[in-house]
């Protein structure tokens, strides 16, 4: 896996998407392979992942939402796209 560009625009993968588990309410993952629950930091991430975003705006529109600097965030949103990303469960467009 390459690194994660910041100008990059990350999208769901083909086949997965984001929906509310009808038995817990938690925000889940469906893909072909499975299922992955998110945390609320993974939800508020992969909400974002629309392939019009770039990885720096998700950053910033997140420090803006709950008020921290986006130096702060960044290494959580990195983790968190890399694990989605080695999952192949996101894929990242120029």
């Amino acid at each position: 896996m390459s690194a994660i560009d910041e100008k990059s625009c990350p999208a769901l993968a083909t086949g997965v998407r984001m929906q509310t588990d009808a038995t817990t309410g938690e925000p889940i993952l469906l893909f072909p392979e499975g299922v992955m629950h998110l945390n609320s930091t993974a939800q508020e991430v992969v909400a974002r992942c629309d392939g019009k975003a770039s990885v720096e705006a998700i950053i910033s529109a997140l420090a803006e939402e709950y008020d921290e600097s986006a130096d702060t965030l960044r290494g959580d949103v990195m983790e968190c796209l890399g694990e989605l990303q080695q999952r192949k469960l996101v894929v990242f467009k120029i």
